[in-house]
């Protein structure tokens, strides 16, 4: 079947990539070929959950892309596409699964994809289980994984979860929902289940056979209705005190030498715009030591900085700061914060300092500002870096001089 997929995918490719996708191109349109259908849920699956990523959800915007290309408005070939994107990852990896039930959240919310249809596709997968189960014993955890990443996506699909376990056989509804909410909680977290749980305001009697449901089952649910914690506990708000590094921040700016992964600058700066907030007190400083731990290269008892992603990705913190002095002063205070805890590796200092001088990222006025008029709440690491960048400051002087000399020549 899979060569001629591929075949398929081929005949179908050349007549669908003349011009770009229009979600809903025509509604009139129910015609389907199940055999093409197949194979292109399978080329676009084998495609996305290569580049699946949770740093960027470009991936999910290019499967669904592909899939308003071939879908049409028949309620039976959606059904069928939702079947497939299930069978194509049961014998994945799990990242895989995970991808699915983030594409499936998508497509429903694009409405590229019905709900009628998917629970029509889902009934499918639940009705070959039992033969599924021969080759694959742990068929209702794998279901599990791709409608808990389904249920735990952003946008809550939690209304769904009664009409998905009425698809499913009572002896097995338990468990599956053990699986989902076992999963939707490690893919997104506890207290967003717990919101999304309350909010759709069921009870375990609503989903599960009353019979099914014993004391124990019940005590290992009571979280979904104790009142859901903050996202960000106490102890992080002392972090917000202190600057420091985003770790999801940090894997983005690397991403430049992973050919698999990369992310574009403007994705980035999306993701800075939408997770982190300008008016926190050390918003750049973040950012900024965020994309120093990128360039970290941290080879006991060696430690370097990887100056093709510091260049490359300089044009991120050029479009954050904007050349404002404020900002362009916490460039350089993130530096001294980073290489204080690194115990001033040797020459690094004077490196970054040339390298955001030369990227044009800080100007020398925020260079002598930062040497002239230190913050006295930033004593820590500034006097070993001011020793350590002498000889900058000592060129950067002359630079000025030279240049003030040619205008007064030019003046005479």
């Amino acid at each position: 079947r899979i060569s001629n997929a591929n075949l398929a995918v081929q005949i179908n490719k050349s007549a669908t990539n003349e011009s770009p996708p229009i979600i809903n191109q025509d509604p009139s349109n129910t015609s389907f070929d199940e055999e093409k259908t197949e194979a292109r849920v399978h080329s676009l699956i084998e495609e996305y959950t290569e580049n699946y990523s949770e740093l960027t959800d470009r991936p999910v915007k290019e499967a669904l892309e592909d899939l308003a290309t071939f879908r049409t408005s028949s309620f039976d070939q959606q059904a069928i596409i939702v079947r497939e994107l299930f069978t194509n990852v049961l014998e994945a990896k799990p990242r895989a699964r995970k991808a699915v039930g983030h594409l499936l959240d998508a497509a429903l919310n694009e409405d590229i994809l019905s709900t009628e249809a998917f629970l029509s596709g889902f009934k499918m997968i639940v009705e070959a289980a039992p033969d599924y189960a021969v080759d694959i014993p742990l068929i209702w955890q794998y279901i599990g994984e791709i409608i808990g990443a389904f249920i735990g996506a952003p946008t809550s699909n939690m209304s769904l979860l009664k009409p998905i376990l009425e698809c499913v056989p009572d002896d097995k509804s338990k468990q599956l929902f053990q699986f989902i909410t076992r999963y939707a909680t490690e893919f997104s977290s506890r207290s967003r289940i717990q919101n999304f749980w309350q909010s759709s305001g069921f009870t375990l009697n609503d989903l599960i056979k009353s019979d099914l449901i014993d004391s124990s089952f019940s005590n290992e649910y009571d979280w979904l209705f104790d009142t859901p914690e903050v996202e960000s506990p106490a102890p992080q708000s002392k972090e917000n005190n202190s600057p420091r590094a985003d770790p999801q921040l940090v894997k983005l700016f690397k991403s430049v030498n992973d050919q698999s992964t990369t992310v574009t600058d403007p994705e980035i700066i999306t993701y800075i715009r939408e997770h982190m907030d300008p008016n926190e007190k050390f918003y750049i400083r973040n950012i900024v030591l965020s994309y120093l731990e990128a360039c970290l290269i941290n080879r006991d008892p060696q430690k370097k900085i990887q100056e093709d992603i510091a260049k490359k990705r300089m044009t991120i913190l050029n479009a954050i700061i904007e050349h404002k002095p404020e900002g362009e002063i916490q460039a350089v205070y993130a530096i001294q914060n980073f290489v204080n805890k690194l115990e001033h590796p040797p020459k690094m200092a004077r490196l970054l300092f040339d390298i955001f001088y030369d990227e044009e990222c800080v100007s020398e006025d925020a260079f002598f500002e930062w040497l002239k008029h230190p913050d006295q709440s930033e004593t820590e690491g500034h006097a070993v870096v001011e020793m350590s960048t002498k000889d900058f400051f000592t060129w950067l002087q002359q630079a000025e001089t030279e240049v003030e000399e040619g205008e007064e020549e030019e003046g005479n």
